[in-house]
């Protein structure tokens, strides 16, 4: 495995063939800090990587995972120094494998949004959905003694990478897309799919987009579908 050119930058690619290697590394470190398995919600591209009903990209140069989220778990049992331990974790395994700094990060929290319940008690709406036990069944995509990975909820995991919309973006929305076809016969339109993902994400704010936003991702959705559906489109910018 050749080295990262940049400690703070990840270079190395991480595929289906290395992942493991180096997750069994965390995994190990992991179990001798917290004494037991530790659950993380992650995002992004090394969830199309991983996951064994997917797979349909070779590699990711990082994983998102929500720290956020793995620090309010561990604070409602009164463990302050959890985050600490865990970024520790993540940097002896980067150095362990030569890795940069960021290969494990979880520089997307702070835009990921927060929302209220009916008594206006802040809460984190990904996790609320990730942990549900549906999700639970479906999107572990990676698990050992010390580690579990669990893929975000398919709407957020969609939501998020419309916001982007850039380099692998398109084509791992589409393969989504395509799962859910292939598992629920569902074929999708712009109009269900807008309706699917504004129901369960509506912390993202969909309801005070812009005019020009709000057609920016009816275009990028109507780019995704037809990408799931085999069809040449031009995709927007």
């Amino acid at each position: 495995m050749s080295m990262s050119t940049s400690w703070e930058h990840n270079d190395v690619l991480l595929t289906r063939h290395n992942l493991p290697v180096i997750l069994d590394d965390l995994s190990k470190r992991l179990l001798a800090a917290f004494g037991h398995q530790v659950r993380l919600l992650v995002h992004g591209g090394a969830v199309v990587v991983l996951h064994q009903e997917l797979q349909s990209r070779k590699s990711t140069r990082d994983i998102d995972y929500i720290h956020r989220a793995f620090v309010a778990e561990y604070r409602r049992y009164g463990i302050w120094d959890a985050g600490e331990r865990l970024k520790a974790c993540i940097a002896q395994t980067a150095q362990r494998f030569r890795l940069g700094g960021d290969w494990m990060n979880s520089h997307a929290d702070v835009a990921l949004p927060m929302a209220r319940d009916a008594y206006g008690r802040e809460y984190d709406p990904i996790a609320h959905c990730s942990l549900i036990p549906k999700n639970l069944e479906k999107n572990v995509i990676y698990e050992s003694p010390g580690l579990q990975l669990v893929g975000v909820m398919w709407a957020w995991g969609l939501a998020l990478k419309f916001v982007r919309y850039k380099k692998d973006d398109p084509d791992d929305i589409a393969a989504i897309l395509r799962l859910a076809y292939w598992q629920r016969g569902i074929r999708w339109s712009r109009q269900s799919l807008e309706d699917w993902i504004t129901s369960i994400c509506w912390p993202m704010g969909y309801s005070n987009y812009p005019p020009p936003h709000l057609d920016a991702l009816r275009n990028r959705m109507r780019h995704a579908i037809h990408l799931a559906h085999g069809q040449r489109y031009a995709q927007p910018c």
